[in-house]
């Protein structure tokens, strides 16, 4: 998941700094230009110097997927119908 890392042989979620960054960033953007489609979120970031994990531009879909797990940013882990803190440590 995008912002988080796994070491070898651990079952937790690591925070990225780095890419951690750019979630909070996209958060942001989102809280502030409540209008703005997928798209100007996405092209926001790439103007700003944002990448991908394998360094390309951002998409709409990307950007959709990221604010699609605002709760498990925010470090909930949800399963079917239970929501409980997770293990992993929030972003935003």
């Amino acid at each position: 998941m995008f912002g988080y890392t796994v070491q070898k042989g651990r079952k937790v979620l690591e925070v990225d700094t780095e890419k951690a960054i750019v979630v909070r960033r996209l958060f942001e953007l989102r809280h502030f230009f409540k209008h703005w489609s997928l798209s100007q979120l996405a092209e926001q970031l790439n103007m700003e110097g944002y990448r991908t994990e394998k360094r390309k531009r951002f998409t709409k879909v990307q950007v959709k997927r990221i604010l699609d797990r605002e709760s498990f940013y925010r470090g909930i882990y949800t399963y079917g119908q239970i929501q409980a803190n997770g293990k992993h440590q929030a972003i935003i």
